[in-house]
């Protein structure tokens, strides 16, 4: 299991004082305005970063970095991903969940197993999962509670209503 999840990319640099320029990938972009600390991979090697400031900007978000003193330094870091450890992520209400949390469990429908959730696509009404059969084809599932029906974390399983026709 991952220990770090990704809040963020690196698109751009900002200014000339090292400021980052970040696409937040996450539902909640204000969770950066408490943040202390992010973590910044390179290949597989994970470094420690302090925050200096935070300003939210139309859909992006402006950081400065502690140790990152100017442009020159910040352009080392477009295109990599911000992340943060997987236990300091924000709470959720009941019966929701994050999409990393989700990944990988199996499908069911009462006992007929329908594969491993692989994907989950944004679609602006309703997330759509991806779940990967064992013959390798893919089925699309409308995640609505009227679908989704139960995850048990426990069992590492999905239960799941499949509308009439969906699989025909």
């Amino acid at each position: 299991m991952e220990k770090y999840i990704i809040i963020g990319q690196i698109i751009n640099t900002h200014g000339h004082k090292g400021g980052l320029k970040i696409y937040p990938l996450t539902d909640d972009p204000g969770r950066f305005l408490a943040l202390k600390k992010v973590f910044i991979r390179r290949t597989e090697k994970v470094e420690e970063y302090t925050v200096d400031t935070v300003q939210l900007y139309q859909k992006f978000v402006l950081l400065t970095l502690k140790e990152i003193p100017d442009m020159n330094e910040a352009e080392r870091f477009k295109n990599l991903y911000l992340e943060i450890p997987r236990e300091e992520v924000s709470p959720l209400p009941a019966g929701s969940f994050y999409i990393f949390q989700l990944m990988g469990l199996a499908i069911y429908e009462e006992e007929r197993y329908l594969g491993k959730l692989t994907d989950v696509l944004k679609t602006g009404s309703n997330d759509v999962f991806v779940v990967k059969t064992p013959d390798e084809k893919e089925i699309y599932l409308p995640a609505l509670k009227s679908v989704i029906t139960r995850v048990d974390f426990n069992s590492g399983r999905i239960e799941v209503k499949v509308p009439p026709g969906l699989l025909d």
